[in-house]
């Protein structure tokens, strides 16, 4: 909750840092490239604090369910849970994969019993970008668990349905 309230007041900290030009109406201004990288390095430094706080509470949730999760180079947490048999997926590959959905608190968003099953071309299609990762390291009948940080997610505006900006997700996936 804490760190919830932390990006709220950190995101109207920045909101409020940009308004104040003290320009005439109507006119036009243009910007040096210094003047836009002043403008532009507290949204900079508060995304990274954001991501920075995001991640600790994606650390600590794992932690606390004792999961052995590796963390990748684009900060998505995976656990296999089964390898699967055949050839990694590949771009292009059509996967047909199998999925619940859950908020860090526990709360389940989607399942495929339910939803339907995703079915999409690895690295073409309008996944999130944490699924296009996650099938790469599974074979045909792989499991995984995952815990995707919202920036690879659903992003800064949601999912328009179920899911917040800026918010974690876990899902346990299993690929066809």
């Amino acid at each position: 909750m804490k760190i919830r309230l932390s990006y709220w007041i950190l995101s109207l900290l920045l909101l409020l840092s940009g308004c104040h030009r003290n320009n005439p109406t109507g006119s036009v201004v243009s910007s040096t490239k210094e003047e836009k990288e002043d403008v532009e390095a507290p949204y900079v430094e508060g995304n990274k604090r954001i991501i920075h706080l995001e991640n600790e509470e994606i650390e600590l949730f794992i932690q606390r369910y004792g999961w052995k999760m590796e963390k990748t180079g684009t900060g998505l947490y995976i656990q296999i849970l089964d390898e699967g048999k055949g050839d990694l997926f590949q771009e292009d590959d059509m996967v047909h994969l199998q999925y619940q959905t859950f908020l860090l608190s526990g709360e389940k968003l989607y399942d495929s019993e339910v939803d339907g099953e995703k079915v999409f071309k690895v690295a073409k299609s309008e996944e999130i970008n944490a699924l296009h990762e996650a099938v790469r390291m599974l074979r045909p009948g792989g499991k995984a668990r995952l815990v995707i940080p919202s920036y690879m997610a659903y992003g800064v505006a949601g999912d328009g349905d179920k899911v917040n900006g800026r918010e974690p997700v876990v899902m346990i996936v299993e690929v066809e």
